[in-house]
């Protein structure tokens, strides 16, 4: 986890925080649960894992992940979406779990699927909605 704490921390003062902190925590054990799953020989991306998920595992819904952003969004805003890694490095993340459908914030939790190759999986951002062709 690298996201930003002092970002995610921010959404608790909006109403809806509890929900949001509750939907955030079912999205974290979700991807360590596909991690687990990956590790232990699952051949499915994280997507994959939510719509057909092993016994035992904790999916998350797979109407609120978005693997990709739009072409248009990353040409406009893809600087956005480039969050720190382990050692210092940045990264693009654009695969994304929704902790709320609709609102000005809608927070979203920004990931980075290396499992089955540097044997990672980064979370580079928790916070609200970014900005994207939708919402401008």
């Amino acid at each position: 986890m690298t996201a930003d704490q002092r970002i995610a921390f921010r959404l608790d003062e909006h109403p809806m925080s509890r929900t949001w902190a509750a939907k955030g925590w079912t999205a974290l054990a979700a991807l360590d649960s596909y991690a687990a799953a990956a590790k232990a020989g699952f051949n499915g991306g994280f997507y994959q894992f939510c719509t057909s998920p092993p016994a035992g595992a904790k999916p998350y819904p797979a109407k609120q992940i978005a693997m990709t952003e739009s072409a248009p969004t990353m040409e406009q805003y893809g600087h956005e979406r480039v969050f720190p890694m382990p050692g210092g490095e940045r990264a693009e993340m654009q695969a994304h779990l929704k902790l709320a459908a609709r609102g000005a914030i809608a927070p979203r939790v920004y990931f980075l699927d290396e499992v089955k190759g540097a044997g990672r999986l980064v979370v580079g951002y928790v916070g609200p909605h970014l900005t994207n062709m939708m919402t401008n």
